[in-house]
């Protein structure tokens, strides 16, 4: 830090012992060094300097804004709890690795009363990016854009930047696949499935998945954060605590960095991109949420709004179904073998650029509108299970249990076993996003209340239907494609194959698809601009605004509202600068909010 920083620095520390027990784990490690020599954060570690916008979570969302906005002339801060990126993330392969490691934020649920029953204690763990590029280099890079009626009710204009020299998000399409996936698109052919591009020509169907990916490297939007923005500052390893709030109107942020309480001002906005998890966890403790809720916890109300509320995770099951007596070229030993490591590092080719997903789906159960209803069922196709590696990192990442794999899983070891997952895209069930306390430091509690709505296991038994009919066509035959016929140790009461063994399969095994949102959605907490009801200057930017879940994986989507959130910035395209709650704004809070209760 400069002299001249440092006499303007004005240093508040915190009691040390409270440090010491909750910021150890980010204060001394490792990526703290290296963000000192290879990030920015010491130069600009001013106090109380201002900005024109202060931008908090450097993820998929955050990243795009902040490039966007600094490059536009605007004086742009962005704040990320994470530290820098080490070369060795951009290996799409070690994707599953990065889970509960020091680039995770390691949340985990609350335990579920009618799901996550194979989990330990009931507990689904939930990975998000604590990162430069957040949740986006954690995530397995799948490119899917949902579909059209996703969005008809509440965001018709969503795209992209389609300039290739500034499009946040390289899409590839010619990726490292295994025999599984032609087998499985010839077989859903023999169903009579469409096959094509469903994030182009088709709304509906199966297509090989395109990946976020360059020269069979991951491609995150925290490539656009380049050093020669002359707008932009980036101090990494920043732990918000609080939005600054001026009566109603956000002014700027209050953070920590190793130990060290600062305060960094805006004069036109602050916007929230900490995620579906994070954002309402920074709103709450500010003062906007649930009255009786932030009450309850001595936190002053600024303003009552459901803030936490209507949470909802595509949810899937289905690991290791699926067994062919064939080999898979994406295996322990060849992902091990240094020719997969040459040809990854001098040719950008071979297992080393997969990031596990090969094939997505998406179709109707029997209890959607054909003609009417997006597809309520994905199916996410994966050439490799979690026993290939004997139950030594895999499940451990999934937090299933010693006993379930011993039991269950084990005996696959083995065998080459295939995970074919029904993704239940719409869930009926609904959760909510509590603090635990006042204290920024306590994690969130997190309850999704998976499966407590009976209709969201019902759709997801059929698209295990759906798998049974598709590993039988001739495609799958061809590999000897099989189900696994092994009963789940907990449900032995029950018949193998009826209705019943598969519901208390599907609650057993439950997992999380690594995409929550809704807990900040528009037209409950924040409106069709992004702006928080009943605030000045205050957006939010995120998963958690989404007020569906869209018909497939979550990135795209987020980019997409990021994208459009920078243009309206950008060509000053509010109305007014106060968020107010108009006639239509009130009706449709009174429609959402009944939409929660029910």
């Amino acid at each position: 830090m400069s002299s001249s920083a440092g006499s303007t620095l004005q240093v508040r520390l915190k009691d040390k012992n409270r440090l010491k027990e909750q910021r150890t784990s980010y204060k001394y490690s490792a990526m703290d060094i290296y963000d000192k020599y290879f990030n920015w954060s010491y130069n600009d570690m001013e106090n109380s300097k201002l900005y024109d916008y202060v931008i908090v979570g450097a993820g998929s969302a955050g990243s795009v804004i902040a490039a966007r906005l600094s490059k536009a002339g605007e004086k742009t801060l962005l704040l990320e709890a994470g530290g820098a990126v080490p070369p060795f993330l951009n290996i799409p392969v070690l994707t599953p690795l990065l889970q509960q490691s020091v680039f995770d934020w390691q949340h985990v649920t609350v335990p579920q009363k009618h799901a996550c029953k194979g989990l330990i204690n009931n507990q689904s763990k939930w990975p998000m990016g604590k990162i430069l590029g957040g949740s986006g280099r954690l995530n397995y890079m799948a490119y899917v854009r949902g579909h059209i009626a996703d969005y008809t009710n509440w965001c018709p204009d969503l795209e992209e930047s389609v300039d290739k020299e500034t499009s946040s998000l390289n899409v590839h399409c010619d990726n490292w696949y295994t025999d599984l996936s032609d087998a499985i698109l010839n077989g859903a052919a023999e169903l009579g499935q469409n096959v094509g591009n469903i994030n182009r020509d088709l709304n509906i169907g199966f297509m090989k998945v395109e990946l976020t990916s360059k020269d069979g490297e991951r491609w995150s939007t925290d490539r656009l954060l380049h050093r020669d923005i002359e707008k932009l500052t980036v101090i990494a390893n920043a732990h918000v605590n609080k939005v600054l709030l001026k009566e109603k109107k956000a002014v700027g942020v209050e953070f920590e960095k190793l130990g060290t309480q600062l305060k960094a001002f805006a004069t036109k906005g602050v916007i929230l991109c900490a995620g579906a998890v994070g954002t309402p966890k920074l709103l709450m403790l500010s003062g906007i949420g649930p009255r009786d809720h932030l009450k309850g916890l001595k936190i002053k109300v600024v303003q009552n709004l459901p803030v936490g509320q209507n949470l909802v995770d595509h949810i899937l099951t289905g690991l290791d179904l699926v067994v062919l007596n064939t080999t898979l070229p994406l295996n322990i030993l060849n992902v091990l073998n240094p020719l997969s490591a040459f040809n990854y590092f001098f040719h950008g080719k071979g297992p080393w650029t997969s990031a596990g997903i090969e094939v997505v789906g998406t179709l109707h159960s029997t209890k959607s509108n054909r003609k009417l209803d997006p597809p309520d069922i994905q199916l996410m196709v994966m050439p490799v299970g979690i026993s290939q590696d004997g139950g030594i990192a895999l499940r451990k990442i999934m937090g299933i249990s010693d006993e379930v794999f011993r039991d269950y899983f084990s005996p696959l070891t083995h065998e080459t076993a295939v995970s074919i997952l029904p993704v239940l895209l719409h869930p009926k069930s609904s959760g909510e996003i509590r603090l635990q306390s006042s204290d920024p430091a306590a994690p969130p509690i997190i309850d999704p209340k998976y499966l407590s709505v009976q209709e969201d296991v019902e759709v997801l038994i059929d698209g295990i239907q759906f798998v049974k009919k598709l590993i039988r066509t001739r495609a799958m035959q061809k590999l000897g494609a099989t189900l696994y016929t092994k009963h789940y140790p907990s449900c032995k009461e029950f018949s193998f194959d009826t209705s019943e063994y598969w519901e208390c399969y599907v609650r057993h095994v439950t997992l999380t698809s690594y995409h929550p949102a809704g807990t900040c959605r528009i037209g409950s907490v924040v409106d069709e601009f992004f702006r928080v009801y009943s605030t000045e200057n205050l957006y939010v930017v995120d998963a958690s605004v989404l007020p569906v879940l869209p018909s497939g994986n979550i990135n795209a989507v987020v980019v997409m509202c990021a994208e459009k959130a920078a243009r309206l910035l950008i060509n000053k395209k509010f109305l007014k600068q106060r968020s107010q709650c108009h006639m239509t704004d009130f009706m449709q809070y009174l429609f959402y909010a009944s939409q929660v209760k029910n």
